[in-house]
C-alpha cells in the first residue's frame, strides 16, 4: 500500500511540475498568469472543428481495432471471443484507463474480463502483455521507417532518436531470443533451482501462455498488423489536433516524434500522461506553449468523454448480472 502511494504522489508531483512548468514559461512570455490562461482559451477556442470532429471518431476506430487485435491473440489460446463483446470491454476500460491515476486501470480490467474467458489469470495477463508488446513493436516499425526516410532526406539531427530505438530494437531481439522455444526452457530450469518456487511456477505458466505465439504465426502476424494500423491510426489522430490548432507539422518528421511522445506515455510516470503530452507538443514537435497546452487539453476532453460513456457502459452492462443474482 504504500508503495503505491508513493508511486501516486511521485506521477501527481511529475504531473504537476510538467504543467506548472509550461504555465511559467508561457506566463513569462504573456506577462501575467492570467494573460497565459487567456491565451490557453484563445488557442482552444480557435481549434477548428474541421479537424477534431474526425480525430474524435478516431477513437472509435482505435477501439474496434484493439479489439481485433484482442480477438486474434485470444484466438491463438484457442479461446473464442465475440469482437462485440471485446469492444464492450475496451470501451469500459476507457473509463478506467481516464479516471484512474494510471493508465494501467482498462488493463486491469480487461485482465479480470478475459479470465472468464480463458479460465487463467496469468494466461489473460500474457494476453494483454503481448497486445501491449505488438503494440511497442509497431510503434518502433513506424518510427524507423520515417527516421530512414528523413535520413535519405538529408536530415541528420536525429541522433538521439536513433539511440532511442536502437535501445528499444536491442530489448526486444534479447526478449525475443529468451521467450524463444529453443532458449527459454533452458532459462527457466536454471531460474527454478535459484528462485521460490512460486516465482518459478509463475514464470512457467508465463511462458507457457508466451509460446504459444511462435507456434501460431498466423494470430501473431494478425496482431502486428492490426498494431500497426492501429499506430498509425494514434499519429493521424494527433495530427488532425494539431491542425485544428494550427499547426502544420511535417509528416515523416510527426511519425517519428508521435512514436517517441507514446513511448514516453508508457513509462513516464505521470497521472494519465497529464504534462506528458504538452512536453511533447512543445519540445518534440515544436508548438508554441498555449498551443502544446490547449493539445493537452484537447486530448484530455476527449478522453474524458470517452471515458464518461465508458462508465455508463459499464453500469449498463453490469446491471443483467445483478439482476440474476
Amino acid at each position: 500500500m504504500k508503495k503505491k502511494t508513493i508511486l501516486l504522489f511521485l506521477r501527481i508531483v511529475v504531473s504537476a511540475i510538467l504543467i506548472g512548468y509550461f504555465l511559467l514559461m508561457l506566463s513569462n512570455q504573456q506577462g501575467s498568469l492570467t494573460d497565459a490562461f487567456k491565451k490557453i482559451f484563445e488557442a482552444f477556442s480557435s481549434a477548428s472543428l474541421r479537424y477534431l470532429i474526425p480525430a474524435s471518431l478516431l477513437h472509435l476506430v482505435g477501439f474496434a481495432l484493439i479489439s481485433l487485435r484482442w480477438k486474434f491473440m485470444l484466438r491463438a489460446q484457442d479461446i473464442q471471443a465475440s469482437f462485440g463483446q471485446l469492444f464492450l470491454y475496451y470501451f469500459m476500460a476507457a473509463f478506467f484507463n481516464t479516471f484512474l491515476p494510471s493508465t494501467i486501470g482498462g488493463d486491469t480490467l480487461r485482465v479480470i474480463e478475459s479470465k472468464k474467458l480463458t479460465g487463467k489469470t496469468t494466461t489473460s495477463l500474457m494476453v494483454v502483455i503481448m497486445e501491449r508488446i505488438t503494440g511497442l513493436a509497431a510503434l518502433i516499425t513506424i518510427a524507423l521507417t520515417a527516421l530512414i526516410i528523413k535520413t535519405l532526406r538529408g536530415d541528420n539531427e536525429n541522433t538521439g532518436i536513433w539511440f532511442l530505438f536502437a535501445v528499444l530494437i536491442l530489448m526486444g531481439v534479447v526478449g525475443m531470443a529468451l521467450a524463444h522455444p529453443g532458449i527459454a526452457p533452458k532459462v527457466l530450469k536454471f531460474l527454478n533451482k535459484i528462485l521460490p518456487k512460486k516465482v518459478g511456477h509463475l514464470l512457467n505458466e508465463s511462458y507457457q501462455a508466451i509460446s504459444i505465439y511462435f507456434h501460431r504465426p498466423f494470430e501473431l502476424m494478425s496482431a502486428l498488423l492490426i498494431s500497426l494500423i492501429f499506430q498509425l491510426n494514434m499519429i493521424i489522430y494527433y495530427y488532425l489536433i494539431a491542425r485544428a490548432l494550427g499547426q502544420n507539422p511535417d509528416t515523416i518528421d510527426f511519425m517519428i516524434k508521435v512514436p517517441v511522445m507514446i513511448v514516453l506515455l508508457m513509462t513516464v510516470p505521470a497521472i494519465n500522461g497529464l504534462g506528458i503530452r504538452t512536453a511533447s507538443f512543445k519540445q518534440l514537435m515544436n508548438f508554441p506553449p498555449a498551443f502544446a497546452l490547449s493539445g493537452e487539453l484537447i486530448d484530455l476532453g476527449m478522453r474524458v468523454g470517452y471515458g464518461i460513456l465508458g462508465g455508463l457502459v459499464f453500469l449498463v452492462y453490469r446491471r443483467p448480472d445483478h439482476q440474476k443474482e
